[in-house]
C-alpha cells in the first residue's frame, strides 16, 4: 500500500471515528451514527423505495441529467474560449459577459431558471449551463492564448486543415487547461443538478433527499447524500482521474527518457 493511499484511508477512518463521537452525543433522529446510516443505504438499494421506484431507477435519472447538462457546458466553454483565444472580435465581445455570469451566485442562477422555465429539466440545464460555461471559457481561452504560436504557424506552412490544427495542435497544448476545466465543470454539475433535483425536479438523488427531508427521516436523507457522494466519488476517482492519467501519460514517458 501506497503512502498516499494509506493517507486517504486514514483520513476517512478519522471522519468516520468523528461522526461515531458526534452521533453518540446527538439525538438519533437530529445526526444518526454512521453504522446506522450504513445500515439504511443497504435498505435503500434492496427494497423498492416511494412510488415503487428503485434506488438505481433515481441515480440513473441523476445520472443522465448530469452526463447531459455537464455535456452541453463543456461544449460551449471548450467553444467559445477557442473564439475568444483565437479571434479578438469575440474576445472583447464577450469581455463584458463573462466576469458578470462568474460572479452569479449558483444558487441565484438556479433560482432564476426555475422562475424563468419552471421546475423542468430545461430549467436544471440552463442553470448549469449558465453556471459552468463561463469558467470553462475563460481557462480554455487563457489556453489558447498560451499555446506555441510557432508550432501553429510550422503546421500551417504544412497546409494542415482546420481540422488536423484542432486534433493535433490545438488540443495537446490546451489538455491542462481543458482537464482544469473538466474536473471543475463536473463537480459544479452533479452540485447544481442535485440542487435543481431539491428544488423540485421529479426524481432523481435530490428529489429523494427532498422527499425524506419533509419525512423527517434524517436516516434517509443522510443515506441518500453519502450515496451520492460516494457515487460522485467513484466517477472522479475511477473514470476522471484514470483518463487523466492516460491522457498524460507522455509526461511520465518523457521524463523517463530524459
Amino acid at each position: 500500500m501506497s503512502r498516499r493511499t494509506g493517507m486517504r484511508i486514514a483520513s476517512i477512518l478519522v471522519l468516520i471515528a468523528s461522526w461515531w463521537v458526534a452521533a453518540w452525543f446527538t439525538p438519533p433522529e437530529v445526526l444518526p451514527g454512521p453504522f446506522v446510516i450504513g445500515k439504511t443505504m443497504v435498505r435503500i438499494l434492496l427494497e423498492a423505495g416511494p412510488e415503487g421506484n428503485s434506488a438505481y431507477f433515481h441515480i440513473g435519472i441523476t445520472l443522465l441529467r448530469i452526463l447531459v447538462t455537464f455535456g452541453a457546458a463543456m461544449l460551449a466553454g471548450v467553444g467559445l474560449g477557442l473564439a475568444m483565444g483565437l479571434y479578438k472580435t469575440v474576445e472583447y465581445s464577450l469581455l463584458s459577459i463573462i466576469p458578470l455570469l462568474l460572479t452569479m451566485p449558483t444558487i441565484l442562477m438556479v433560482f432564476l431558471a426555475v422562475v424563468w422555465f419552471g421546475f423542468s429539466e430545461v430549467g436544471s440545464m440552463v442553470a448549469v449551463v449558465a453556471v459552468v460555461t463561463p469558467f470553462v471559457t475563460v481557462n480554455v481561452a487563457e489556453g489558447t492564448k498560451a499555446m506555441d504560436k510557432s508550432l501553429v504557424d510550422m503546421a500551417k506552412s504544412f497546409k494542415a486543415n482546420k481540422k488536423m490544427l484542432l486534433r493535433s495542435v490545438y488540443i495537446p497544448q490546451l489538455m491542462p487547461y481543458l482537464m482544469s476545466a473538466f474536473r471543475y465543470a463536473f463537480g459544479m454539475t452533479w452540485k447544481i443538478v442535485a440542487l435543481a433535483e431539491t428544488f423540485g425536479l421529479k426524481f432523481g438523488i435530490g428529489y429523494m433527499f427532498f422527499f425524506w427531508f419533509e419525512q423527517f427521516d434524517m436516516e434517509q436523507v443522510l443515506a441518500w447524500i453519502l450515496l451520492f457522494v460516494i457515487l460522485m466519488l467513484i466517477i472522479e476517482y475511477g473514470v476522471i482521474a484514470r483518463f487523466e492519467r492516460q491522457a498524460f501519460a507522455w509526461r511520465k514517458s518523457f521524463s523517463m527518457a530524459g
